[in-house]
Formats: structure tokens, sequence, C-alpha cells
């Protein structure tokens, strides 16, 4: 299947973490894959195509309110201008062509992560509020769910101060920090973070 992720409006820095992930998860199990804040569907449809061309047994959990946004979008301009009132029929309109391979669990990341057993994702992408608090409280409620040794637990933005502070706090060292484009405004940076189990 062609990739088609880049005629949705949103954002995908991470794309070369997402397609290793899928390359080096096993044939001989079923792998569960999360990503939280998973918005107009972008990153979402990048992954499920490269797991649709896998053809490992991945599920691959999305999760996100589909509300307004969120506190980082909701008052910005680019929000604004898009102009979009019903967030998740657009979600849903653009993954279409993959929607077989996604579970869309629409509800907050710390509920979500309710609904997951302890030691059951193998790979997780934290995008969704990006305050240090919301951050430290998504790391601390998914670390019991990832499966151990082995597993990827990362997430986007970690110019933001509140990611970098959270993800700093709880990794240290073991951090692997990849930047696309840095900026004064760490609005206008691109980079993800991503710790190995």
């Amino acid at each position: 299947m062609e990739h088609f992720y880049s005629k949705i409006d949103g954002w995908a820095a991470f794309a070369d973490l997402y397609v290793g992930q899928v390359k080096l998860a096993p044939s001989t199990r079923q792998s569960r894959f999360v990503e939280v804040g998973s918005w107009l569907g972008r990153s979402a449809a990048l992954m499920a195509v490269e797991i649709e061309n896998s053809g490992k047994n991945i599920e691959f959990v999305c999760v996100d309110p589909w509300q307004d946004g969120g506190p980082d979008l909701r008052n910005t301009v680019y929000f604004k201008q898009l102009g979009v009132k019903h967030v998740y029929d657009l979600f849903l309109q653009n993954i279409r062509p993959v929607v077989h391979r996604i579970k869309a669990m629409r509800m907050g990341s710390i509920e979500a992560s309710t609904f997951m057993q302890d030691g059951s994702v193998d790979f997780l992408m934290l995008d969704g509020d990006h305050g240090y608090e919301a951050v430290r409280a998504d790391i601390d409620a998914w670390l019991p769910k990832m499966r151990g040794r082995g597993a990827v637990i990362s997430g986007d933005d970690y110019l933001w101060p509140g990611v970098k502070k959270a993800v700093d706090e709880t990794f240290g060292s073991r951090v692997d920090v990849r930047i696309k484009k840095a900026h004064k405004n760490y609005l206008n940076s691109s980079s993800y973070w991503s710790v190995l189990l």
C-alpha cells in the first residue's frame, strides 16, 4: 500500500521511529503499539500503512479525546484557521484506507491506560498534552503497561520545556533525543525522544 499520510494535516516528524519499530516487531507473536495523541490521523496513517505492508500481527491503538485540539492547539492560529469542528469525524475520514488497522479509543491518555494490562505494550508514542504535569502523568500511567525489556516508550516535541523536564526527570541519560529542527521558539522546533526499556 502506498503512503498517503502527507496529505493529512498534522505532524509526523518521528516517521523514521515508526518505520523502525515496525521493522523490529517480532513475526512470531502479536505486538501492541499505542499512539497517544492522534489528532487528524497523519502519524496514525503512516504507522497503519507500515503495519499493513509488513504483514506482521501488530495491534495499533490510537488514543485521543478528539475534541478541540487540547491545551496545546485550541488557542493557536493554526487551529482556528483549520476550522475543524468535528475532529473525530475528520480523523475517521482521513484514515479510511487503513481503518481496519486502527483501534480508536476516544478518551484521555490516563483513562485509556487503565484498559491495558500491565506488560502488554511493545511501543508507545506520547504526543498528547505537552505540559509538565500531563507528560509526567502519562509516563507514570503507561510505564507499567510496557512489556519490559525491549519495549520502547517515546514521545514527540522533546524541546518543549514541560516535555523535556518530565522526560529527563524520569529517564535521565537513557533518553535518545532526535532533533530535526531546533528553533528559539520551541513551538517551531521539531524533535522527539525515545527510551529502550
